[in-house]
This record gives structure tokens, sequence and C-alpha cells, in this order.
């Protein structure tokens, strides 16, 4: 992106990935939403930022060092003494979907002044992620943040992505989610993520929802089946390629990234979200779609070194 920075700030959690059937071998991988959609944006060409709280422990240097040696940018990433958030993955199913095991409290994660309250110059567009975005007071300075990116013009995007165990009950959840919706030109949720939402609920009643609040486009990822895009004018669709799955860790993040990576690259974020058209709504729908896809072909998050130039045809 030429002239201008996406910031993305949300969790960083060390991902524990079992390496066979029964949970006896497990590697420690980097993950959480905010890192793997920061990492996914770098590797599809746009430059990127990354704002949050880092341990100075040894996972915490890793990611760090995975940060910098990627090209995002780390100058708002506060350091912290406390160890590093990790997630415990349960060995999958043969859908490949994981099920997490969130160790947060008293690390890193919880650090109150982590998060930036203001968006520094230059950045044309806020991508939140999950709940780092959304409780506790990660959670907390995201919202101030979303509002001054509002306030300054930038255009945002915000990951729904529901870990029940890192939020408040649902009512209360919901409350919190939705502010951020309110705040948000971009929401992207997953059919899970609906359904925790809205029980009983079609996604299409939910996406008119977060239109009323003030979304102008509603991304919903239906696994196998694409995913689609609600605004303006008609429903965008785009089918997801058949691949074989190892797991699906991070595909979200991945598909997020490939979204907002080609938006940006043909100028659309920021001001000129207002002028995107079906086409380039579409053209990063279906880039969205195969990054995803490609990152579910390898163990957890591990976006390919494709370019927003470089789109599906």
């Amino acid at each position: 992106m030429s002239q201008a920075t996406i910031l993305v700030t949300g969790e960083a959690i060390g991902d524990f990935i079992p390496r066979d059937g029964d949970g006896r071998h497990y590697e420690a991988v980097l993950g959480g939403s905010g890192f793997n959609a920061a990492l996914a944006l770098a590797r599809f060409g746009a430059d990127v930022s990354y704002a949050g709280p880092l341990s100075t422990d040894a996972l915490g240097r890793r990611f760090r060092a995975s940060l910098a040696q990627e090209g995002i940018g780390v100058d708002l990433i506060r350091d912290s003494a406390l160890p590093s958030a990790v997630a415990i993955v349960s060995p999958l199913a043969a859908d490949g979907v994981p099920e997490f095991g969130l160790h947060l409290e008293g690390t890193a994660h919880a650090e109150p002044e982590g998060t930036p309250r203001s968006l520094p110059a230059g950045v044309i567009h806020l991508h939140a992620a999950s709940f780092g975005a959304t409780a506790g007071p990660s959670g907390e300075a995201t919202l101030i943040l979303m509002r001054d990116a509002k306030a300054k013009g930038a255009s945002i995007s915000y990951d729904v992505n529901i870990r029940p165990s890192a939020l408040p009950a649902r009512e209360e959840a919901l409350g919190l989610i939705e502010a951020r919706i309110a705040l948000s030109d971009i929401v992207k949720a997953s059919l899970d993520d609906v359904g925790w939402m809205y029980p009983g609920e079609e996604p299409e009643v939910a996406v008119r929802r977060w239109r009323r609040l003030g979304a102008r486009l509603a991304l919903v990822t239906r696994g196998r089946d694409g995913a689609s895009v609600h605004g303006d004018g008609e429903m965008v669709s785009a089918p997801a390629p058949g691949v074989t799955v190892s797991d699906t860790v991070g595909a979200g993040d991945c598909f997020i990234g490939g979204f907002l990576a080609v938006l940006g690259a043909r100028g659309r974020l920021g001001p000129g979200l207002g002028m995107a058209a079906k086409d380039d709504i579409a053209a990063a729908l279906a880039f969205a779609c195969a990054v995803a896809a490609d990152s579910c072909t390898r163990p957890g998050c591990d976006p390919p070194r494709r370019y927003a130039g470089d789109e599906p045809r």
C-alpha cells in the first residue's frame, strides 16, 4: 500500500498445537487473531503495524522477532514482565476444526496499558481482532482506539471471532460486540460466531442488524461453502477452493488479511472505502477465500506468501 498503513490490534497468543492424535506431543507456535491477521497482511504485500502488549519472556521475544522479520511495524508494542498468554489446542476432530483452552489471567494479554488509545498519524485503516479487541483491559482500550480512528476518518474492520471462555456471559458479550460493530465499516464473522451471538437466527438476519448498526460491509465465512459479503448492493459470494485440510487454525485471520490486502492495494481503504465497487469486493472476497483455503493445508497459521496484486482471476 503506497502512502498508507494498516494498524492491527488484538491478541498474540502462543498456540500449543498437538502433533499426534492423542495429545502426547505438542509444538508451540505463534498465534492469536491479531498477530495472525498482521502476519497475513504483511505476506500479502500490505504496509502493516501491530499494536499490543508482548511479554519479555522467550515466547514474547519470538513474537517480536517474527513481526520484525515479516516487516511488520513494532513501534506500538508494549513490553510486559508478565508471561505470555497461551492456548492449548485439543487434538483435532475429523473436520480439522480446533478447540482452544485459553490461559490469559496473569499474562501480558491482561496488561491494562498494552493497547494505544489514539490512532497514529498516517494510519488509514484499523483492524481490531477477536476477544483482545472486545473484552477486558485490551477491549476497553480498543474501543477508545476505534472511536479515535472513526473521528480521524480512518476505515475500521472488526473480526468478531468468538471465543466464549475469553468473554463474559452472552448477553453482556453481545453488548460489547455490537458496540464495536457500530464503529466498524467492515465486520467479519463465521457461521459459528453468528450462531453463538444469535441462537436460532439466520445469518442474513444478523447481517441486517449489523448494517443497521452502521457496518458498510458484513462478511460471513461459511467453511467449505466459501463466504459472502453483504453491502449496499446485492450479496457477493465466493466458493472455497477444495483442499486437503491439515487444520483450520488461523484460516479466518488469513481470510480477513486477504480481503483487506486487496482493498488496500486498490486504494479502497480509508477514504477510498466509499468508492469500493462490486468488482473490488468480489476480487477481495475471491482472494480471501483462496488464501484461507491454502492456509488450511499446513498446520497452524502459516499464510501463503502471495501478494495483493496477484489476485485470483
